[in-house]
């Protein structure tokens, strides 16, 4: 037998129970097999034939049940259902209550009871201090039920909440009082924001997500964190705490790479960003005096290369370059007026015959690379 597209699908309702029924949808139509007569002779499966033929999808009334809900109390209908748990939660049965919400919603989950029940089931192991069952429900809520929530900003403050509960967390209590890993809680104050990226409590959870980071000693990652804040967030209340934070982070790198240029020159950026966004800071003389002293490395660098250069025998004209950099460079830095003092004493020694600069070169006789026979071992 063939149907055309807009035929209407239809099943004996002798093969469907009463308290499940099926739709067949096709297109833009969507009939109840319940109301189908007995006459009609199509068995299940032409239907389904049919159906994969047509690309018609079936939505079916009831969902799954689970081993755990087959010998649980339950009632028939979700009306009852939600009744019946919520019953059993006024009366403080947590773990009861919990199972009866949870098979409510997965039993019927696109009755009017499932978006009430998923959200009991939160809070009841919100309750019970479940934390990560907690957020992975409330995260089931506004997965499949975010249309039909109430009070959406009351359930991100939930997981807000348990993610500084597991940030704070002290694990191993017993040896020497424990310790924290804050680290966990990034991917849970990340999926606040994802969640709810203008939500009021959004550029804390961004923040918090850099202080995570940066308190597990992952300064990379809490950069990146604090910078997102900014680009984000620029007129919120973290903004500046996360710029300075940032430059906390390069200054911890910077001890643990001291020759990294990288670095160096991150950190300075870092610091100018810093100043010309909050120019009136309590903090802008710190930052000043941060940045003379990296100003001042900078231009030691400079100053060493041509003290090298100075020191090395017929190069005397590359170490006046250098010179000539570091005070062109940085010409606030101390080690200005030394440059100019030792660029003066270089020219005198060009102005000199060649021969007569030799006597003044550090290393004037050559190094011996054999060894004597007086040298000899034995």
């Amino acid at each position: 037998m063939k149907f055309t597209q807009n035929t209407i699908l239809i099943l004996l309702s002798g093969l469907v129970l009463p308290t499940a029924p099926l739709y067949a949808q096709s297109g833009a139509k969507q009939v109840m097999t319940e109301e189908v007569g007995s006459d009609t002779k199509v068995s299940v499966d032409e239907i389904r034939e049919q159906a994969k033929e047509e690309k018609v999808y079936w939505v079916e009334d009831k969902g799954r049940a689970t081993l755990r809900s087959t010998f649980a109390s339950k009632k028939n209908n979700p009306v009852d259902q939600w009744a019946f748990a919520k019953t059993t939660w006024d009366k403080g049965r947590l773990k009861k209550a919990d199972g009866r919400m949870l098979y409510l919603y997965r039993r019927w989950p696109n009755s009017k009871e499932a978006p009430r029940a998923t959200r009991a089931r939160a809070d009841i192991l919100f309750e019970r201090k479940k934390w990560k069952e907690a957020f992975t429900a409330y995260q089931y809520l506004i997965d499949h039920y975010s249309g039909q929530m109430v009070d959406y900003d009351s359930v991100l403050e939930r997981q807000f909440e348990i993610a500084v509960k597991i940030m704070k967390r002290r694990r191993l209590r017993w040896i020497f009082g424990g310790y924290r890993a804050p680290e966990y809680a990034v991917e849970y104050f990340e999926g606040v924001n994802r969640n709810g990226p203008q939500w009021t409590r959004a550029p804390e959870a961004q923040f918090m997500v850099g202080k995570c980071n940066q308190d597990a000693k992952e300064y990379e990652l809490a950069i990146s964190a604090y910078a997102v804040l900014g680009y984000r967030y620029p007129d919120s209340d973290y903004a500046e705490e996360s710029a300075w934070q940032q430059i906390q982070c390069l200054i911890k790198l910077r001890k643990a790479y001291p020759s990294s240029p990288e670095i160096l020159d991150r950190t300075l950026t870092s610091t100018t960003v810093y100043l010309s966004t909050f120019p009136s800071s309590e903090r802008r003389s710190d930052i000043i005096q941060l940045r003379n002293k990296l100003y001042e490395v900078k231009a030691g660098r400079v100053f060493d290369e041509a003290a090298f250069y100075a020191k090395v025998p017929k190069e005397p004209e590359a170490a006046i370059i250098y010179y000539e950099k570091m005070i062109e460079e940085y010409p606030r830095s101390e080690r200005v007026p030394v440059a100019e003092e030792r660029i003066a004493e270089l020219k005198k020694i060009l102005a000199m015959p060649l021969q007569a600069r030799t006597p003044l070169a550090p290393r004037s006789r050559p190094i011996p690379f054999t060894k004597g026979p007086a040298d000899a071992e034995g």
